[in-house]
């Protein structure tokens, strides 16, 4: 299965109120030729990256921190167009009446969200020859979100965006929702079990099954619930190694 991945593009934005009370919003899901953050390789969308997503008219959903239960907008819907112009990929929503639809026209009118990312499987990439540098030059765009990733400015101890990206990457999970999961481990909150299965997952990256003691036969609950709890241990601990290497 092709993996979906996620980038993340700080917005200039618009948001303005329309005729019918509501707010209308206009951003930059990505940016052509500009280069992101380490991944750790360096990327860059082609222009032209979208045009076959957008040829093909499927539905594109506009989504709050990529939650498929938090619809901001749909193409299908007519409440949200995207379009490809000469700078990058270029959305125009009309933010919803609900409670989720306000609070983000809210914090977007505060400064606190600033910045949107696009889900998408690569469709054709070109690489340098040191395996440095990746240019996307066709994509399948599957949603755009408006997102808030606090974990990418503020995270925890010496975790570094560089680190975290590193992990996701190489345990294929999403950077953000692994961030997410890592602070919730730090502060004590209830995880859940998508957060487990992510940080499950660069466990078994960073530790192979060789490594990790088995039973012969279903071990009780209690040591169930004390492994569990070991191995979230290890996984902040393997993450700060990362930030500070």
């Amino acid at each position: 299965m092709t993996k979906v991945e996620t980038r993340i593009n700080p917005v200039e934005f618009e948001l303005r109120e329309t005729d019918g009370g509501g707010m209308a919003f206009t951003g930059y899901a990505a940016v052509f030729d500009s280069p992101s953050e380490p991944l750790p390789f360096t990327e860059r969308v082609a222009p032209g990256a979208f045009k076959r997503t957008l040829a093909a008219r499927n539905d594109v959903k506009m989504l709050w921190n990529h939650d498929a239960g938090e619809v901001l907008g749909s193409t299908r819907a007519k409440t949200m167009t995207l379009v490809e112009d000469g700078r990058g990929l270029l959305v125009n929503a009309e933010l919803p009446d609900t409670t989720r639809g306000r609070d983000v026209a809210e914090l977007l009118k505060r400064g606190d969200v600033d910045s949107m990312s696009f889900g998408f499987t690569t469709l054709r990439d070109s690489w340098d020859a040191e395996g440095n540098n990746r240019t996307l030059q066709s994509v399948r765009l599957h949603e755009v979100s408006v997102v808030s990733f606090p974990a990418y400015r503020a995270t925890s101890g010496t975790t570094s965006v560089r680190s975290l990206y590193r992990l996701a990457y190489r345990a294929s999970v999403d950077p953000t929702l692994l961030a997410e999961a890592l602070l919730k481990i730090e502060s004590g909150e209830e995880i859940s079990q998508d957060d487990r299965a992510i940080v499950t997952a660069v466990l078994d990256e960073l530790a192979p099954l060789k490594d990790v003691v088995t039973f012969e036969s279903e071990p009780p609950p209690s040591i169930l619930g004390d492994m569990g709890l070991l191995e979230l241990k290890k996984a902040k601990l393997k993450v700060l190694e990362y930030g500070n290497g």
